[in-house]
């Protein structure tokens, strides 16, 4: 009786530790966007960007900083209420958060907590940077859930984006 347990325990084992993505075939998975370390910590000035995936809003003077979702801040000229005028785009890797005081942005770059001095109109300088400050911000994960995606490979670089895309295969879900 102990060997029939053992043996029907071994095979209930292999069973169970099979690879159910082995037959997936071409599915819609999130397939990772790397960036070395260097070029995702800059932070830059550029021209206008379209709002895709806007997020929180604050106002200093007459400016309106919106967050792009992972991407950075759109920067908004109001002086003429009826007329906004888009004046710049500060690009800011997996940025989220912002909040303003003077002439300061603090915001999340990466994991990093940064103070960005925006006094200086079309420019932007970052201040301060303390490493670390919001760990659980880094993009190994896709942003969504019951799917499947390309596992990352820290090897290529940090996740600055996930993309959905079809993939043959898929080797991670969750």
């Amino acid at each position: 009786m102990k060997h029939v347990f053992l043996t029907f325990s071994l095979i209930l084992l292999l069973l169970s530790c099979s690879d159910k993505n082995n037959s997936l075939g071409k599915v819609d998975a999130y397939v990772p966007v790397y960036a070395n370390m260097h070029d995702a910590t800059q932070i830059s000035w550029q021209s206008p960007q379209a709002i895709v995936n806007g997020g929180k809003i604050a106002t200093i003077g007459n400016r309106v900083y919106q967050v792009e979702a992972d991407k950075g801040i759109h920067v908004i000229d109001i002086s003429t209420l009826a007329a906004p005028v888009k004046v710049g785009f500060i690009k800011n890797s997996l940025c989220r958060e912002l909040s303003l005081k003077g002439n300061y942005i603090y915001t999340n770059n990466l994991t990093d907590l940064v103070v960005l001095d925006v006094s200086n109109a079309n420019t932007v300088t970052v201040s301060s940077r303390i490493s670390n400050a919001f760990p659980d911000l880094a993009l190994q994960y896709p942003p969504a859930t019951n799917c499947y995606f390309v596992c990352a490979d820290p090897e290529k670089g940090i996740v600055i984006e996930w993309k959905l895309q079809q993939v043959d295969n898929p080797k991670c879900s969750r």
